[in-house]
């Protein structure tokens, strides 16, 4: 799908590399982003004129937690920051399905529990697709794993019945199948 349409279809990503306007404030890598829940014909408008993009803004700033970093230009964020502000701008369009790349790759402890809680709460309201490679993070905030081996499905279901599987235990935690 073009990215137009999966717009439309209510899917947002993120990448494994943070996507972001570094030179630009917090404030307007959001606004930018939330400009896509504007009608067409308001496109050209000064971001400061788009009332419900500036709203957006606001509420994401607030739900994850980016207030005191407002004005602050995202380049200079550290790296966990710029990892929450990039989960906020996929979320700037209200898409139903959001689409997780590792995002908690180089992350300290205490941003990688800040992700996952974030995460938690996120998907109470939408369906998140994680792509992670943290098995324990990914056994902890799911409720169905699937786990991929060279590009095939080896297993899917509860993390419990997933984590037993003898497939698993062999191509993931290197444990030899009875």
């Amino acid at each position: 799908m073009k990215s137009e349409e999966r717009l439309v279809a209510g899917m947002a990503r993120s990448f494994q590399i943070t996507n972001l306007f570094f030179d630009l404030t917090v404030i307007d890598n959001l606004r930018i982003a939330s400009q896509a829940i504007e009608p067409r014909s308001y496109l050209y408008l000064p971001l400061n004129k788009s009332k419900s993009a500036i709203q957006r803004a606001d509420e994401l700033l607030q739900e994850f937690d980016l207030t005191e970093s407002r004005d602050q230009v995202a380049g200079a964020l550290s790296h966990g920051q710029q990892r929450r502000l990039e989960m906020a701008v996929t979320l700037a369009t209200r898409p139903r399905l959001l689409l997780l790349d590792e995002p908690t790759q180089g992350m300290s402890q205490a941003d990688t529990q800040d992700t996952a809680d974030i995460i938690k709460r996120l998907g109470k309201s939408i369906t998140v697709l994680l792509i992670e490679h943290d098995v324990d993070l990914v056994m902890d905030l799911s409720k169905t794993v699937i786990v991929m081996s060279q590009g095939y499905k080896l297993a899917e279901g509860t993390p419990e019945s997933v984590r037993a599987n003898p497939l698993v235990q062999t191509a993931y935690f290197g444990e030899e199948v009875a």
